[in-house]
């Protein structure tokens, strides 16, 4: 997973798709409603937060347990 620069805000990941599916999760960008929502809002370590777990995610998206 790529950062930007230590000193500069994470950029959204948002892929312009918008469109959530069953588990309440966006299919362009990982993130659940609340992430999106909040995201102008979020510290910088909260958005790499945000963004590790919206990775794991699209990692996990096609694994069914």
């Amino acid at each position: 997973m790529h950062h930007e620069k230590n000193n500069s805000e994470p950029k959204s990941p948002c892929k312009r798709v918008c469109r959530l599916n069953e588990e309440g999760m966006c299919v362009g960008c990982f993130r659940n409603l609340d992430e999106i929502a909040n995201w102008s809002i979020l510290s910088k370590d909260e958005k790499l937060e945000v963004l590790r777990k919206a990775h794991l995610r699209m990692q996990l998206r096609e694994i069914k347990f």
